[in-house]
């Protein structure tokens, strides 16, 4: 339907003219946004309808669309539309329609002799970008629809890679004109329609196309020599050349193609794409008049473009080919987002500097980033070429820290072992890049080459405790299958560690004393490996029997100063479980940043460390530290895990239950509770009963208990590290005895905690659990020698007996090994004493407390454990109540610190009691500090409590 000159504004005015009014709310039929919908339903266009309505640019589709609708609106109102279009002669594409007469002219002509029962033969000129790819693309569409066969034949630089040629039966040109001849003749079809394209670059490997005689010929002439004119009767061919040269006495007709001008293509991107003016202006300019960029854009900005011309563009065939080389380097994402430096490394040039029609096959995202569209996915699926290979060489080169996992597969994917071996020797925590290209390194590598990259996907794993990847299993297979006997004892000392890592102690105990380990020659780099490796297995196996001498005197060895920063971590670990508290800061903190995941270990142990030593803060600060370093490096997520939940505990233990609550529940997300694909729960274990404290200082006792007794089951359900499942199964019957406690006190377990006064079934089943879980403590290492301690003080705030409560923090002070727990066992005391009345001997021991917390301080302008200091100012309150008002306005003075702010509740709870207490004239007490605050009717503690949190500041720590 040729709808042409029709004046579609006053068309729609009249239209709209007669439509009655919308209801309420209801969208004005007949608007632009309305009319664009209903284009869309019937499959037109909708960005095109502005340009029909004010321009009258549009397809002849999109036209005939538009009318429909206007003229269904005008019947609903019984008028006609004030003008009719014309009837439409026969259909041509729209990029023909609207490009040019002489391509319109070739298309009709050939579409006419095959419908005629003719085999035409044309030859189409015309300088790149002319349209002869757009005709071609037509006429195929055409007469494959029509049932043609249609045999497409494009012969661009070296024709060997489309028509292969026989040797020649000599060396001279009259012999390479026959075997170029035998090449083509073998290209021709029997029947149906030849679609050819020839540019002026062809060649047969360096040799010009030659005629009968040997003569060289244009390319043109050639192909219409050897091709065009060569075809079997009743094959029609279209031959479509750069140039006229040599076909001045073609028998064929020869139409040239010229480009579209300004203004053609310029209302082709208007009608195609539906954008304004100014814009197709702005691409048109951008591409050149170059019809094929212009089509090609089009049809990927519209979504119908298929990857079949794609390499025909020196643009767009530039582009696949880096996109051939980054799916290789992105582990074969297909829809993986290359980041813009990757994407410039590949094509060796600024992605913005791509034409638009190039630039479509991406979509980019707000960080730059470019995310292959479907057509360029479908189209880099090609074989090696130089090109690729050229892409991977310049991403291999790449410097930037943040594409080196990227670097390293171009390297793999390059064969370049030797390069990718040296890259990971000066830089070692790259290997973490190294195990997704091992199934590629193994295939493809040999010799000693391969046998280091195996070594480096083996420490990668085992250095994140990843024993049971099979990536590592794999690698540390094919090492012990090496010839070399050095190599095979690196790897069963990595067995030996595997062993130890499932707290199989004897299997780690015989991997040690197999004959590739015991008789190692120590002068082999893998040798000398090894045996730093081996003392450090066996420091490790002295610090789990805890005999910490043994494993100091392991750990020291200065053989072991081949490992590095990871022998320094373990001098620490060794040093903070023997009690030299001085001396593993210092070497936690030796660990040098440029180790990311050994630092983050370094920095977790110094948190946990911080954390015993009574300082919360310095403790938040490294274990956040520990957690940043570790998503650096890539940590595991069960690494990543325990780190945050050790965070969250630090959080609880500065008053902020509220945020350790929300960190507990980032470290669970890291490890699913799917037991069909985590056989170890230990891992869940752990985070689950490190969050039973944090939910009980939320007063949540009941979903404590539930949390805990998950624990306990995953546990139970763990055949795997049975010592370690007996050391968390110990601490989380602990931490059930402590909901107990909570639920039993029926205040939140947060400092300060007071003692009871009378019994409850909820103490009787904490103490119960406790004196349980101490009888049957297992051994004297550190850890379980903490967790005694622990337990001890919690035996002692669950005992409505004075005197058995002081029986236990006495036992508890036995074990205090640094000025920190000795400062909570007397102040755990000291609230015995207060309930037993001995109110000298406790302000004795809140004195102590206060000298030794003083003294655990990491730094003069850190203040000290917040929780402790309440702990104390609310003992000393009690041990001074008798004062009434005076002490009272002394606790209002000492909790102004920002850090108390989260305890203040509980020290003015415990105030309070003990004020009813203590002094019979309580509430006027309250009256003298609060005037007013009695006259609600609340007790005298409730009103001291709630008027002395309202006067005082709310500041965060």
């Amino acid at each position: 339907m040729d709808t042409g000159g029709v004046d579609w504004k006053g068309v729609l005015a009249e239209v709209r003219r007669h439509l009655p009014p919308p209801a309420s709310g209801r969208q004005q039929r007949g608007s632009l946004r309305w009319l664009e919908a209903e284009m869309r339903a019937r499959g037109a266009n909708p960005a095109a309808l502005r340009n029909i309505v004010y321009r009258d640019v549009g397809t002849a589709a999109d036209k005939a669309a538009l009318h429909g609708i206007l003229a269904d609106l005008a019947r609903e109102t019984g008028h006609d539309l004030p003008q009719r279009p014309a009837p439409a002669p026969a259909a041509i594409p729209d990029e023909l329609d609207l490009l040019g007469r002489s391509k319109k002219r070739a298309y009709r002509q050939f579409l006419a002799g095959m419908r005629a029962g003719r085999a035409p033969r044309l030859i189409v000129t015309g300088r790149a970008g002319a349209g002869k790819t757009v005709l071609l693309d037509r006429l195929d569409a055409a007469l494959r629809e029509a049932g043609v066969p249609v045999t497409r034949v494009a012969l661009t630089g070296d024709a060997a890679a489309v028509l292969p040629m026989p040797p020649p039966a000599g060396s001279s040109y009259a012999a390479l004109a026959q075997a170029q001849a035998d090449a083509a003749r073998r290209a021709l079809p029997a029947s149906g329609a030849l679609l050819l394209r020839v540019t002026d670059d062809l060649h047969f490997a360096g040799d010009p196309p030659r005629g009968p005689d040997g003569a060289p010929l244009s390319p043109g002439a050639w192909a219409a020599t050897r091709l065009l004119a060569a075809a079997p009767p009743g094959v029609a061919v279209l031959l479509a050349t750069e140039s006229r040269r040599g076909l001045e006495d073609s028998p064929a007709e020869v139409i040239d193609l010229r480009p579209p001008t300004t203004a053609e293509a310029r209302t082709y991107v208007m009608t195609r794409l539906g954008v304004p003016q100014a814009e197709a202006h702005a691409l048109v300019r951008e591409t050149g008049r170059h019809l094929d960029r212009l089509t090609l854009l089009v049809s990927l900005r519209s979504g119908d473009a298929d990857a079949g011309n794609l390499r025909s563009d020196p643009d767009t065939r530039r582009l696949v080919e880096a996109a051939a080389a980054l799916v290789r380097v992105t582990a074969h994402d297909p829809h993986a987002a290359w980041p813009q430096a990757l994407l410039r490394s590949a094509l060796g040039t600024d992605p913005a500097q791509l034409p638009p029609h190039a630039r479509a096959l991406l979509r980019f995202t707000e960080d730059g980033a470019a995310a292959p569209t479907p057509v360029l996915r479908a189209a880099w699926t090609a074989p090696e070429s130089a090109a690729v290979h050229a892409a991977l060489r310049r991403i291999a080169a790449e410097e930037d820290d943040a594409l080196m996992p990227f670097r390293l597969a171009a390297l793999a994917h390059l064969a370049e072992w030797s390069a990718l071996t040296a890259v990971l020797a000066q830089r070692p925590d790259d290997a973490r890049h190294l195990p997704p290209l091992w199934p590629l390194v193994r295939s493809a590598a040999s010799g000693p080459e391969r046998e280091v990259l195996a070594r480096a996907v083996v420490a990668h794993h085992a250095g994140r405790g990843e024993y049971g990847e099979p990536r590592l299993r794999d690698a540390l297979f094919t090492l012990l299958e090496s010839p070399h006997d050095p190599v095979r004892a690196w790897a069963r000392v990595k067995l030996a560690e595997s062993s130890l890592e499932a707290g199989q102690m004897d299997s780690a105990r015989r991997q040690l004393e197999h004959p590739d380990v015991s008789g190692m020659d120590v002068a082999d780099p893998w040798s000398v490996a090894a045996h730093a490796d081996v003392l450090l297995v066996c420091a490790a196996l002295a610090r789990w029997e805890g005999d910490l001498d043994a494993a100091t005197r392991y750990a020291a060895d200065p053989r072991t100063a081949v490992g590095g920063p990871r022998a320094e971590l373990w001098r620490g670990v060794i040093a903070k479980d023997a009690g030299r508290w001085d001396e593993a800061l210092r070497r936690l903190q030796a660990v040098p940043r440029r180790s990311p995941l050994l630092s983050a270990r370094a920095r977790y142990q110094e948190g946990d460390l911080r954390l015993r030593l009574g300082q919360p803060h310095a403790a938040l600060e490294a274990l956040l530290d520990a957690a940043a370093r570790l998503d650096a490096a890539g940590g595991a997520a069960d690494e990543r895990a325990r780190v945050l939940a050790r965070g969250a505990t630090a959080l609880r233990r500065l008053g902020r239950p509220d945020e350790a609550l929300g960190t507990l529940a980032l470290a669970l997300a890291l490890v699913p509770d799917d037991d069909r694909r985590r056989p170890d729960g230990v891992p869940r274990a752990r985070l689950l009963s490190e969050g039973v404290p944090i939910l009980l200082a939320l007063n949540r006792p009941d979903d404590a208990l539930a949390q805990g007794q998950r624990a306990l089951e995953l546990l139970r359900g763990t055949a795997a590290r049975p010592a370690e499942t007996r050391y968390r199964d110990r601490r989380t019957r602990y931490r059930l005895a402590l909901a107990y406690v909570t639920r039993g006190l029926g205040v939140p377990y947060l400092q300060p905690l007071g003692g009871p006064t009378t019994d409850h079934p909820d103490l009787r089943q904490a103490r119960a659990l406790l004196d349980d879980v101490i009888a049957h403590a297992a051994g004297g290492s550190d850890r379980d020698v903490i967790l005694t301690f622990d337990m001890h003080l919690s035996r002692a705030l669950a005992d409505p007996d004075a005197h058995a409560a002081l029986e236990a923090c006495t036992r508890a002070l036995a074990l205090a090994a640094h000025p920190y727990e000795e400062a909570q066992a007397r102040a755990q005391r000291a609230e015995a004493l207060l309930r037993a009345g001995d109110t000298a001997a406790a302000l004795a021991d809140v004195n102590r407390a206060h000298a030794l917390l003083r003294r655990v301080q990491p730094a003069s302008t850190e203040p000290p454990d917040p929780g402790l200091h309440a702990q104390l100012l609310a003992l000393e309150a009690r041990a001074t109540i008798h004062e009434g008002a005076a002490t009272v306005t002394w606790v209002a003075e000492a909790l102004t610190p920002a850090s108390l702010q989260p305890f203040r509740d509980g020290v003015w709870r415990e105030v309070g009691r003990a004020l009813e207490a203590a002094r019979p004239d309580a509430a006027d007490v309250v009256r003298s500090l609060l005037p007013g605050a009695m006259d609600g009717g609340l007790r005298p503690s409730d009103a001291l409590r709630v008027g002395m949190l309202a006067a005082l500041p709310s500041r965060r720590p």
